[in-house]
């Protein structure tokens, strides 16, 4: 016997004595065929035999068949795989369950394969041999020229079919921009740098109107609810406006800097005066620069407007 013929009759045996040896456990495996040729596929299957108690202890969960991705541990390519299938134990076995998986294989190395013992939990499957062989070809065989590239046509419907999902979408798109802009144009217009213009009242005395927009600030405490710039910008205009009223000092359009310059000259108490200048660039500071001021800040600065209105109203008008 030639030694290339002696060693694969010696591995041949040796392969049918280990798959003998192991039979007896409760995993064994198998295949469709043992011989291929190159890209010809296989079955590998196997079966694992196991108790109602083994089953529910999780001693076959997924964690212990074999971890394949793309390959064997035996270079043998996966093309597919079955996912795990529960079934009746044969009554012969003794065992109560049986699950199944199998692997579809192929290769693209011609020469023996030895698939070798692969671990299912605390189980070991027998060694497998595979021999892929090299495809014969004819004497005269030649490589086929490549193909010419074929042109596809698309017919109107086909592109419609195609382009559909992108019409609905653009629609979709354009239904929402669309409507959008109608609930845009209802909403009624307000210019951003706008100043809240508290109530006018030009029959009721300047501190009258003050104390009314004062109060309900203070007791409204917008600051609470993110109205901060909405309540300093509404209050410091209130001041400003019974600064105009009470005292005729041009204050309801003038900014901070311009009232400090013109309060040494004006009617109003040297002792407010600087306590005034403070609250006006506390509230400058959340209506401009976008600063924030604790609660009782906020309440504070009301607080000080409200005592500036008492304590200098004009005492000829009728105080509430």
């Amino acid at each position: 016997m030639p030694v290339g013929e002696w060693r694969h009759a010696w591995l041949i045996a040796l392969v049918w004595a280990m798959t003998t040896l192991s039979a007896l456990g409760q995993v064994q495996w198998s295949v469709d065929t043992t011989q291929i040729q190159w890209g010809e596929p296989l079955q590998l299957t196997a079966e694992w035999l196991l108790s109602m108690d083994e089953l529910q202890s999780g001693l076959a969960d997924a964690s212990a068949w074999p971890a394949w991705k793309d390959t064997t541990s035996a270079g043998l390519e996966i093309l597919s795989s079955s996912p795990i299938d529960t079934l009746a134990a044969p009554v012969e076995s003794g065992q109560d369950i049986l699950l199944r998986k199998t692997w579809t294989l192929t290769s693209w190395d011609s020469g023996f394969v030895v698939m070798p013992p692969a671990s299912f939990g605390p189980y070991e499957t027998s060694p497998l041999l595979i021999r892929v062989l090299t495809p014969v070809l004819d004497e005269d065989a030649q490589p086929k020229p490549p193909a010419d590239i074929v042109a596809v046509e698309w017919s109107l419907l086909e592109r419609l079919q195609r382009a559909w999902p992108w019409m609905v979408a653009g629609l979709l798109l354009l239904g929402l921009m669309l409507l959008a802009r109608f609930f845009r144009k209802r909403k009624p217009k307000r210019d951003p740098g706008q100043t809240p213009v508290p109530p006018n009242a030009p029959a009721e005395p300047p501190h009258v109107v003050a104390l009314q927009v004062l109060n309900a600030l203070k007791n409204e405490e917008g600051w609470n609810h993110g109205r901060a710039k909405e309540v300093q910008a509404l209050a410091s205009l209130t001041l400003r406006q019974y600064l105009e009223g009470r005292f005729g000092l041009p204050a309801a359009e003038r900014t901070t800097a311009d009232i400090a310059a013109l309060l040494p000259a004006s009617a109003v108490p040297v002792a407010w005066q600087a306590r005034l200048l403070q609250a006006f660039e506390q509230a400058d500071a959340v209506k401009f620069a976008k600063g924030e001021l604790p609660a009782r800040t906020h309440h504070a600065l009301l607080e000080a407007y409200i005592d500036f209105v008492l304590d200098t109203q004009n005492p000829n008008d009728d105080a509430r």
